[in-house]
């Protein structure tokens, strides 16, 4: 059987000059926005070159694409949804469990800053946009997503389109509490309100979730 060979020690420096580049780029999206971002913040911060950034990332939207990746990234694994004990769960607190820490993630100050920042310069940078959308947003529904469909059939109907579920249920779970916060009527959100948004939703969902009986 045939092993990869270890990466070279120049590869090694490369990768850890772009991981260092998407931390530092995630750092400045969270402080200053997508509309003030700076390329020569980040290359000065990691200690990296445009050279690297070009090669790597191709300009600077990808390398804001690769730090929203790195978010959405993040927020999937500590979910953990794809693990023995999260399968083993009864589907209703499986996405309940997987619900919660997807709305603490919309309710971070990081994730709200950088809506706020995606909201307000997206007449400017459509691109930026898209970006924010297909690397952040898209990426939890699809985890969702998949939580849905490895149930099926014996949880989750047969047939269901559980992509377009999973994101019916984010949409549903921010209405009113994420909404009231991103625009700053509410400072804080208690996990009793959090746990009481995705119940009320999980109630009105799960039933259109449920395999057809037959009499």
């Amino acid at each position: 059987m045939s092993t990869r060979p270890a990466p070279s020690a120049k590869r090694i420096a490369a990768q850890a000059r772009c991981d260092a580049m998407v931390a530092h780029a995630r750092d400045q999206i969270r402080t200053v926005g997508v509309d003030r971002f700076s390329v020569n913040e980040v290359v000065k911060a990691s200690g990296g070159s445009k050279a690297t950034l070009a090669k790597y990332f191709g300009d600077r939207d990808g390398l804001i694409a690769a730090a929203i990746a790195a978010e959405a990234h993040d927020t999937i694994a500590a979910l953990a949804l794809d693990t023995d004990q999260a399968r083993a769960l009864p589907l209703p607190e499986a996405l309940h469990r997987a619900l919660r820490g997807v709305l603490h993630f919309y309710l971070g100050a990081g994730s709200l800053a950088l809506y706020r920042a995606v909201i307000s310069a997206a007449s400017s940078n459509p691109g930026g946009a898209r970006t924010f959308y297909d690397q952040g947003h898209r990426q939890i529904v699809q985890a969702v997503a998949d939580l849905l469909s490895a149930r099926q059939p014996h949880d989750v109907r047969a047939g269901l389109d559980c992509t377009d579920v999973a994101d019916q249920l984010l949409h549903a779970i921010r209405a009113g509490l994420y909404e009231q916060r991103l625009i700053g009527l509410s400072p804080v959100v208690s996990d009793t309100a959090i746990d009481a948004r995705i119940s009320a939703t999980l109630a009105l969902v799960l039933p259109g979730l449920a395999p057809v009986t037959r009499p």
